[in-house]
């Protein structure tokens, strides 16, 4: 069985158009997020760039097989492994490497340039998972073969949560989830592995702060206790939501117009350009806006769902499930959070939030979601 390379007529239009029309409304919410700011453009500009970038890799991996693209690594999983482990340490290292933002130190500079390497190890995870599990599909309903393959997840989702960054960690865990799942684990050893991380989670609330562990931060416990009751804080952790639901309950059907958020203008939002996103759509373009944006990332989620069903190479499909199972946890905590229906973790919404190392993780899995949909019509018999 042989494969061409892609062509036009291979490309999965749909995706591309739905992917590119969410790009164009991040790159309007963040100039309209930061219009008052003391530079209004700087954010506007890198994020353009980034977008050109991500698209040139995004159809250089569409445009590769995708196959031979990741076993072309394997020699060098252990040191690419062994270096993004490197990269979630060195921001605790020092200021003079580190950028630190809200008490977390997730980024490293590289001249004027921050990169967050928990964001590139996302995308690493799921390729390196997905091929081990296709490596080991035949044994994947035992419980050896699924406990090894969650050690892929393990130690970086461990490591992320020290940075503190407990959302990205989590979308690890989901990753994982949606690999297996799509691979044939069986239903009842997820169930067990639920209850006993459930199981683990409450132990870690009632004693997570106590001694040596220190696992859980108090503003990530604080966070969880207001998502449970939002009246109990208004002024300090609470803030964050009630000036969200705020905002995007003022825009009401068709918006405030561009630029012109009550909310938005006034500062009252934190972190508007990056988490708290969606607040922008939702003052300045309404209910309208909100559900329109919201359809164009089901459409890519659709796509994405049609690969894994109509795929029929094992390791296509799991690849497809964990980036597909990436891209839906983004979107659904990122625009709960905002409405006040989901804690707030600190995810950014894929291709809207400003954030260059998640834009290019985002754009490169496109681009191989679009070389795993073009597969079926590649084959020559």
């Amino acid at each position: 069985m042989a494969h061409t390379r892609l062509s036009l007529r291979n490309i999965d239009f749909i995706l591309v158009t739905a992917l590119l029309l969410i790009c164009a409304v991040g790159l309007f919410s963040i100039k309209s997020a930061t219009h008052n700011d003391l530079h209004p453009l700087d954010n506007f500009r890198k994020q353009t760039v980034g977008v050109g970038i991500g698209l040139i890799l995004m159809m250089y991996v569409a445009a590769s097989e995708y196959e031979q693209l990741l076993r072309r690594w394997v020699p060098y999983a252990y040191p690419i492994i062994v270096g993004v482990l490197l990269l979630l340490v060195l921001p605790k290292l020092g200021a003079h490497i580190a950028h630190s933002s809200h008490g977390a130190q997730r980024w490293i500079n590289i001249g004027p340039i921050q990169l967050q390497p928990s964001e590139f190890t996302k995308l690493i995870i799921i390729c390196s998972l997905s091929l081990y599990v296709t490596d080991h599909i035949e044994t994947i309903g035992t419980w050896a073969t699924l406990l090894k393959s969650f050690a892929h997840v393990g130690v970086p989702m461990l490591l992320i949560a020290k940075q503190p960054d407990l959302g990205t960690a989590l979308v690890l865990l989901a990753v994982w989830f949606g690999v297996v799942t799509v691979a044939g684990a069986k239903a009842k050893h997820l169930w067990i592995l639920l209850g006993t991380g459930l199981m683990l989670f409450g132990a870690i609330w009632q004693f997570g702060n106590v001694g040596p562990l220190h696992i859980l931060k108090p503003y990530q416990k604080q966070r969880l206790e207001v998502f449970l009751n939002p009246n109990s804080d208004t002024r300090d952790t609470g803030y964050h939501i009630k000036q969200s639901q705020i905002a995007i309950g003022g825009g009401e059907l068709r918006g405030q117009g561009y630029m012109s958020g009550l909310q938005s203008n006034g500062k009252f939002i934190p972190e508007q350009h990056t988490d708290f996103i969606f607040t922008i759509i939702g003052e300045e373009g309404g209910f309208v806006a909100s559900c329109a944006v919201l359809v164009l990332f089901f459409i890519v989620l659709q796509r994405g769902l049609l690969a894994i069903v109509e795929c029929e190479d094992t390791l296509g499909r799991l690849l497809a499930g964990g980036i597909v199972s990436m891209l839906a946890f983004h979107t659904i905590v990122n625009t709960g959070m905002t409405l006040g229906i989901m804690p707030v973790v600190g995810v950014p919404l894929p291709c809207v939030s400003y954030g260059l190392s998640n834009l290019l993780v985002t754009m490169v899995s496109i681009g191989f979601l679009l070389s795993i949909g073009s597969r079926k019509l590649r084959l020559v018999f």
